[in-house]
């Protein structure tokens, strides 16, 4: 049986989109349930630190690079994850221009030091005339450091 590319495209495609619903599913349920503990005082903010806490640690006994662990940092994730449940939009929406704020400057940043330039011909033509006489035979489809197709 053979499949085009478009064929194996479409079904990839198809199978992320069903991920992707189950996901949005999954994560409904999981507010709902979150926020009906929180409501009926099962979810207290100690029991997030210490959920949290225990959390960091079985990721450093798992993990090869271990995490370092500060109550400022269980604190931070500790409040982002009682926002969450008490669906505090404002802290939430706050958090979210934050990071893309930070994710914005990454992406300057990233485009500012990543330049890729490609030769033009005449400076290929240059480079070949100037390259020193010990230079890789000329039959030779890779001269010095010229790469040519």
């Amino acid at each position: 049986m053979q499949i085009s590319l478009d064929q194996l495209l479409q079904i990839l495609m198809a199978r992320l989109e069903s991920l992707e619903v189950s996901m949005e599913d999954l994560k409904f349920r999981t507010n709902v349930a979150l926020r009906l503990l929180r409501k009926n005082d099962i979810l207290t903010e100690e029991n997030i630190k210490e959920a949290v806490k225990e959390e960091f640690e079985a990721l450093n006994e798992l993990s090869e690079e271990e995490v370092e662990i500060t109550e400022e940092r269980i604190d931070s994730v500790t409040e982002g994850i009682v926002n969450w449940v008490d669906n505090n939009l404002d802290t939430l929406k706050k958090r979210l221009e934050d990071y893309q704020e930070k994710l914005k400057q990454l992406m300057e940043e990233e485009e500012k030091s990543n330049n890729i330039s490609i030769a033009s011909p005449e400076l290929l033509k240059e480079l070949e005339r100037i390259q020193p006489p010990t230079a890789k035979p000329k039959n030779s489809p890779n001269r010095g450091n010229i790469i040519k197709p």
